[in-house]
């Protein structure tokens, strides 16, 4: 793992390269932490994980702290300044890697971060949700995704309502949906 710094409208954002030998230069991951005033960082068991199942199939992966997590600059933005944390690091991802293709991650509030940021991006070719914090945001305004996309939601978690994260796919044109 590599740590280094983009810059962000907050500040700086801390962020983690988890590279792999024998990397497939056309696909990376980003993945999205847990809440970030709940002790969610990209060093979340949950992340970590994510990071090294990509591993395991060739694909690197960029992690990164929230605004006011860890080293990253500034403070909580209700989940729209993190909204443009993940907006930031997608940008620098862009511009400064060979990457063709993204797949999305997030676990709990970052899942519902990157539920929202997906339409803003368009090198993403698949999301990754696992129990994604739908109950916690207006996710209404937000288109459903055209990618394929994977939820994974336990039915005896604490944290994310797993009936909330039920009825919220329902609702979905669940065409690209896999739960």
């Amino acid at each position: 793992m590599n740590t280094f710094f983009i810059e962000g409208k907050a500040g700086r954002i801390e962020a983690a390269h988890d590279k792999t030998k024998d990397a497939n230069p056309n696909k990376v991951a980003i993945i999205c932490h847990p809440h970030p005033l709940y002790q969610g960082t990209m060093h979340n068991k949950v992340v970590t994980t994510l990071a090294r199942a990509m591993k395991s199939y060739s694909i690197e992966s960029f992690r990164f702290n929230y605004r006011g997590v860890g080293d990253s600059q500034g403070e909580y933005g209700e989940g729209f300044g993190e909204l443009e944390d993940l907006l930031s690091v997608y940008k620098w991802v862009k511009a400064n890697t060979s990457a063709k293709e993204i797949i999305l991650c997030g676990f709990s509030f970052g899942g519902a971060i990157a539920y929202m940021g997906i339409e803003k991006m368009d090198m993403v070719s698949s999301l990754i949700t696992i129990a994604p914090a739908v109950d916690r945001f207006d996710l209404s305004g937000y288109s459903t995704p055209t990618k394929p996309w994977l939820v994974v939601q336990g039915t005896d978690d604490d944290t994310v309502n797993p009936q909330s994260v039920f009825d919220f796919i329902v609702s979905q044109d669940d065409t690209n949906l896999t739960l």
